[in-house]
């Protein structure tokens, strides 16, 4: 689809083009719809074409950064057999944290990463973990744990 560049008036094109992002000395090429000037290099990307390419950056990001990604997180909810909304409240950020970690939004914080590392290791410890913060909410670490 032709349409007019904004910066130079010339005739750009919408379509998906390889893009290389770069994050923290890493490099990534991903197919990003966009429109697209020959004439001047101009790149006009829409939230529409952002939105295509945001769960791939983060997951991109995840790894340098050594936290998981969208798909992990996704990976392990589904294997702990809970809702988005019950992992937001049980390990925090809200009722809806985990639905804009799994969308790439948001990268999850380095701490649920580690504790969503250590449930998908030992699930059956999820039902003692739920079960001591419904039954003793105002205790402190050192009390639960001893």
């Amino acid at each position: 689809m032709s349409v007019q560049c904004e910066l130079c008036g010339e005739q750009a094109c919408r379509e998906i083009r390889p893009m290389e992002y770069s994050y923290k000395g890493h490099s990534i090429t991903l197919d990003q719809p966009g429109v697209y000037c020959d004439s001047c290099g101009e790149v006009l990307l829409e939230p529409e074409d952002l939105k295509a390419t945001r769960a791939n950056l983060m997951e991109f990001h995840a790894n340098v950064d050594g936290i998981l990604g969208p798909s992990q997180i996704k990976r392990i909810r589904k294997l702990l057999n809970m809702t988005q909304k019950e992992l937001g409240l049980l390990l925090g950020g809200g009722p809806n944290a985990f639905s804009r970690y799994e969308q790439g939004i948001t990268a999850a914080p380095r701490a649920v990463s580690i504790a969503l590392r250590l449930l998908a290791r030992h699930p059956e410890d999820v039902k003692q973990v739920t079960d001591s913060f419904a039954t003793q909410p105002s205790q402190d670490f050192t009390q639960i744990s001893g």
